[in-house]
């Protein structure tokens, strides 16, 4: 919720009347500060679009019918419903919500390229609760977008105000909501589906949240009826444990203290049992046949994705030709193939047994599974061509610098604060003559940015205002604050260049 407006932080805070202790006042600080930045960046396109949303997205029963077929990828938290909306992101016929624009739904028409530009020395090379890959540039999962749009979803009773899970885990389902909230969630879901869609030319729209799972009545009055779905399970035990694993390493980011391990896994089966019955339920009563629903298992999709992502196309209507095909082996190659973890531990939950049967009913039976070559993006990786990349830093370098120049020259001002941007180019420049980061090509980013700086130092005084004399140093003061200022800017443009160029891949491999 760091991009979040402040409109939806008061609202949430309200909600749970303020109840977060003292401990976590450092983090929620520091969350509001970057969504004062994201209120503004974001308020024009906000209050320019406003007028035609609220027309078009008018009344609770709002929907949004495209002009070809959605694709909702289903299946609970931890079943490996990423990995397959990134191999569906890579054909050229499909487009995806990238993750600037989940995180910032009302402004990235306008404020996508700064905002993804900035997020990226800020942002890991991976996710912190399974290292694959992550950037704003990657598939991302609707369900924040209605979050932080609207707040409606269950996302801030998971993975914020975790004491508050009840109230927000209605969204899951959309039952038990008011009128009110429903209508906020159809407004939310709609207004994005379209914004994201708009000027895509008719590619299909791929939807991934968890959430789905147990929405797709809701999904199918949503979308007109022009929705397909592509279920996903996963062993039942190891779709439990990996989901308390993953609560427990992504704790840095709640403002409420987890519940012990035996309630958060007595939470978790109940959630996913329902989540998965409802799925099956609606399904059957929708009707929905092979030509609407394809079934797979996790396992299917991990040692075999090329096969399950040709059953998947040609199920549901998608072109399947060698372009499709090399693009999605390009993705596979560059961040390695998942591996089919299974956690240690038989189950003995009677719950987990009779719901994994009723999901294995009907999903085809593959063959032996493969062995993968790696797993979660550490299988076979592509060499980097680093010198490339070490030429393209010092070139984005030296063309970031002689646009400072002008820029300094023609405002006769210092504009120290363009160090970031340069920075920024110097990086992005680097990784992309290389093909991938890592931390070495990183340094190199930085030392080219840093001589940048200290070119500038030495001859901005001259081009900004006609300027000589021996203290060229203390001729810096003269942007937001003096020294200390242009040195924040500094320390900026060579976290930016670092960033950039440490990481595996600033755009995703085979995407579009």
């Amino acid at each position: 919720m760091g991009l979040a407006p402040l409109d939806v932080w008061a609202r949430l805070l309200w909600v749970c009347r303020f109840r977060v202790r003292p401990r976590y006042w450092p983090r929620l600080a520091a969350a509001v500060a970057t969504s004062v930045l994201a209120t503004a960046i974001t308020l024009p396109e906000r209050v320019l679009l406003w007028p035609w949303l609220a027309w078009r997205f008018r009344g609770r029963e709002a929907r949004f019918v495209p002009r070809r077929d959605v694709v909702v990828v289903l299946g609970y938290f931890r079943s490996g419903t990423t990995h397959l909306h990134n191999l569906l992101a890579t054909h050229p016929d499909v487009v995806t919500p990238r993750w600037v624009q989940a995180m910032s739904p009302q402004g990235f028409w306008l404020s996508w390229a700064f905002l993804g530009w900035a997020l990226v020395p800020f942002l890991p090379n991976t996710r912190p609760q399974d290292g694959v890959a992550f950037g704003p540039d990657w598939p991302a999962e609707d369900d924040f977008a209605h979050n932080n749009w609207a707040l409606a979803s269950s996302l801030p009773g998971r993975l914020v105000l975790v004491r508050e899970r009840e109230r927000w885990g209605r969204f899951d389902s959309l039952e038990g909501l008011t009128s009110g909230e429903l209508g906020r969630w159809r407004r939310a879901a709609a207004a994005f589906a379209w914004k994201v869609s708009a000027g895509r030319g008719g590619r299909t729209l791929a939807l991934k949240s968890p959430s789905h799972t147990g929405r797709v009545r809701e999904l199918d009055r949503l979308f007109g009826g022009r929705v397909r779905f592509v279920h996903i399970m996963r062993r039942a035990e190891d779709v439990v444990r990996s989901n308390v694993a993953m609560h427990r390493r992504l704790v840095g980011q709640v403002l409420q203290a987890l519940p012990g391990d035996e309630a958060l896994h007595e939470r978790i089966v109940a959630e996913y049992v329902e989540a998965e019955r409802r799925f099956l339920r609606d399904a059957r009563e929708l009707g929905l046949g092979p030509d609407r629903l394809v079934r797979m298992r996790y396992e299917g999709l991990v040692g075999e994705p090329m096969a399950e992502l040709e059953r998947v196309c040609r199920s549901l209507g998608l072109r399947w030709d060698e372009t499709v095909r090399a693009r999605a082996e390009r993705y596979i190659l560059a961040v390695g193939e998942y591996r089919a973890t299974r956690h240690k531990g038989v189950s003995a939950d009677p719950r987990l047994e009779a719901i994994e049967r009723e999901l294995a009913a009907g999903v085809p039976e593959l063959g032996s599974v493969r062995e993968s070559r790696g797993g979660n993006g550490a299988g076979v990786r592509v060499a980097p061509r680093r010198m490339l990349g070490v030429i393209g830093g010092v070139i984005g370098a030296a063309a970031g610098l002689s646009v400072w120049f002008l820029a300094a020259h023609y405002t006769e001002n210092r504009l120290d604060s363009l160090a970031w941007p340069v920075g920024a180019i110097a990086g992005s420049l680097a990784v992309r003559l290389a093909g991938r980061g890592d931390w070495r090509l990183g340094v190199w980013a930085a030392v080219a940015t840093m001589v940048a700086y200290a070119a500038s130092v030495w001859f901005l005084p001259e081009v900004a205002s006609g300027w000589t004399g021996q203290d060229r140093l203390r001729n810096i003061r003269t942007e937001f604050g003096g020294l200390h200022g242009a040195y924040l800017w500094m320390l900026f443009g060579l976290l930016a260049s670092y960033r950039f160029a440490s990481r595996a891949f600033v755009r995703p491999p085979g995407m579009g």
